[in-house]
């Protein structure tokens, strides 16, 4: 703690040497912090220009008030009370500005909230707007420029956004190939890494959509659908009456309509965290439609036997799907 401290307070600590001083300063006495913060004071230069001059002004102003509040029938007090506040001062001033730099390196991380394969979460952010994260999904904003000016988020994978409606404070998401602009709205947003597009089904409200790629950007209405080239840049959009079924996976349902079966291979992958090997020919075309759900793998698996005459196997974490 010799070390780190003094880097601490110069703000040269790496991030693992900001671990290692938390665990010693928490492993340590009251006495033993209390000894290190005198040393300090007394034989180094503290500097405490990033603390409030009016903050240490008020500390003392406090401390010079109870010592001399003291009855002069209490001498040998006052001379401890004296001894008392030049050790507490520093320590005080220490202490505070400790708190005040954790503050500012806290506010200015990036706070990210991330799902893995599989699981699921959901997160109020501080306007109010709720997002449901889907399995191997990530968000991500910065608490001291969220809510100001614009209300900006980085977003990777499949959520579901009811945006708290604020005509002064846009909501924007910043993904992979796009960007969206939201006043107040609710809509299912699928964004994934390794996908060749993008997709933003909207239930509520109004949403505008730019591709970063083309330049290329659409207002949407309620049950349209904008389905975004990766590749191209290219945003098409479609009428969809069953909109909702895009956030089916909120109610434990993933449901296809007129999909190939590689389709539907992948959400049961990313879903279920396995991996799928098929032995059928000429079968990864055909077309599926119908509902698997989302907390039952061999319930899923045997939808997809009897669709297409196949056989699963589950081996660890494979499954190989084979011709009867």
């Amino acid at each position: 703690m010799n070390i780190l401290e003094p880097k601490y307070r110069n703000n040269q600590l790496s991030s693992e040497e900001l671990v290692k001083l938390r665990k010693k300063v928490n492993a340590a006495s009251d006495n033993e912090i209390e000894q290190q913060m005198h040393h300090a004071w007394l034989n180094e230069d503290i500097d405490t220009s990033f603390v409030e001059d009016e903050r240490i002004n008020r500390i003392k102003k406090k401390i010079d008030t109870s010592v001399r509040g003291q009855k002069s029938v209490f001498p040998l007090l006052i001379k401890w009370g004296q001894i008392a506040a030049a050790v507490l001062l520093p320590v005080f001033i220490i202490l505070t500005a400790y708190l005040y730099r954790e503050n500012n390196m806290i506010i200015s991380e990036e706070m990210i909230v991330s799902t893995e394969k599989g699981e699921r979460a959901s997160i109020t952010l501080p306007d109010g707007t709720t997002v449901a994260l889907n399995s191997d999904s990530r968000l991500g904003y910065l608490p001291k420029d969220y809510n100001k000016k614009e209300r900006k988020i980085n977003f990777g994978g499949e959520g579901y956004f009811k945006v708290h409606q604020d005509k002064e404070v846009p909501f924007l998401i910043n993904a992979k190939g796009l960007q969206v602009k939201v006043l107040g709205t609710t809509f299912n947003l699928s964004v994934r890494e390794q996908n060749n597009t993008a997709e933003l089904s909207l239930e509520e409200g109004s949403v505008l959509l730019l591709s970063t790629k083309s330049n290329e950007n659409v207002i949407l209405k309620p049950n349209e659908k904008a389905i975004l080239d990766q590749l191209t840049g290219n945003i098409t959009v479609i009428f969809d009456e069953n909109i909702r079924n895009s956030s089916a996976w909120r109610r434990g349902d993933m449901i296809f309509r007129n999909k190939e079966l590689v389709h539907i291979l992948k959400a049961i992958e990313e879903n279920y965290n396995v991996n799928i090997k098929v032995f059928c020919e000429n079968c990864l075309e055909d077309k599926f439609t119908g509902t698997l759900p989302l907390s039952d793998l061999n319930e899923a698996l045997e939808v997809i036997e009897k669709s297409y005459h196949l056989k699963a196997e589950i081996i660890g974490k494979e499954i190989h799907l084979n011709n009867y």
